[in-house]
């Protein structure tokens, strides 16, 4: 187990550049009053979770990608877009050794393996499809996250693996007629193996949120699971010793956010003994937020958080 974080930000804003979205995201978790009990995870700016993880495996055989009329495509060299992407990772890590040296918890945002083969095109296809070229870039991915976390010193990842669900219980192709189907334990366990890759030597903590409330989901060996709903199904990982953070947004106060935690955890039932209240915040901001949207957001969050520790 990795311990508590608190709470922390996955979102994305429209800062001109990334030294000052680097700073605005510090002052927003770091920079505070608030007492959550630990140091949370300081996300590093977000950009389009597609193209900047498989910049991150380039260095390492990764795919190049291109953008095109639905989204993103393998393509069979350099591109433009790859180049923008890779550049942008590289100054990221210039910024981050300059104004962050040993900086604790450091979190890295990444799309997960099977919502990038599903998302990604290869030959006119989602890229899982082709099950021989997903395995070589998932693996490709994989070594880069760890990589990028190393150059950066990251000791978090929150990896996200949105489309999971999707992939398991029917995932369509180019047409209505193509579809894909992974069975359950093959997707969980090239999830674990993802994972298990950008840990490293053990020391980073890994961060899962894909959505889905399968008890199975656990055998992926996260140290963290974020879900969508409290529901009995959270319970029941909490109970067997899994942390779990709960997705919020910006239609409630601090104060409901509390109190809806506290509420729920007061009626689940625990075969061990589990202190109150053991469930993180994650602040999910809706599409790109201005620097003000992304404060108040997380002064929300962070407020929520803070009223959970002292409860």
């Amino acid at each position: 187990m990795s311990g508590r974080f608190g709470w922390w930000e996955d979102l994305r804003t429209d800062h001109a550049d990334l030294r000052a979205a680097l700073a605005a995201a510090s002052r927003r978790t770091r920079d505070v009053d608030e007492d959550v009990g630990v140091v949370p995870p300081l996300s590093l700016p977000q950009s389009d979770l597609l193209p900047v993880t498989a910049a991150m495996g380039v260095p390492v055989g990764g795919p190049y990608l291109r953008s095109h009329a639905r989204g993103w495509e393998v393509a069979p060299g350099r591109t433009l877009d790859a180049r923008h992407f890779l550049g942008r990772l590289h100054e990221l890590t210039d910024i981050v050794a300059e104004v962050m040296p040993g900086a604790e918890r450091l979190m890295v945002h990444v799309s997960g393996p099977w919502t990038f083969g599903a998302s990604v095109e290869y030959h006119g296809h989602p890229l899982c499809f082709d099950r021989p070229a997903f395995r070589d870039v998932a693996l490709s991915l994989g070594e880069g996250v760890r990589e990028f976390c190393d150059a950066v010193g990251a000791s978090v990842v929150h990896v996200h693996e949105r489309r999971l669900g999707e992939v398991v219980s029917r995932l369509q192709g180019a047409t209505e007629f193509e579809t894909m189907q992974v069975d359950r334990e093959v997707a969980v366990n090239v999830e674990r193996r993802f994972l298990d890759q950008i840990r490293g030597d053990g020391a980073r903590s890994v961060v899962l949120d894909s959505g889905v409330g399968w008890p199975e989901v656990v055998h992926t060996g996260a140290d963290a699971f974020v879900v969508d709903e409290l529901t009995d199904g959270v319970a029941g990982m909490i109970d067997a010793g899994s942390q779990v953070a709960w997705r919020v947004g910006d239609d409630r106060t601090s104060e409901e956010i509390a109190h809806s935690v506290i509420r729920t955890w007061r009626q689940w039932t625990f075969d061990s003994a589990v202190p109150e209240p053991q469930i993180d915040l994650v602040a999910v901001g809706d599409g790109v937020l201005t620097p003000t949207a992304a404060a108040e957001l997380a002064r929300t969050v962070r407020g929520a958080a803070a009223l959970l520790h002292s409860n």
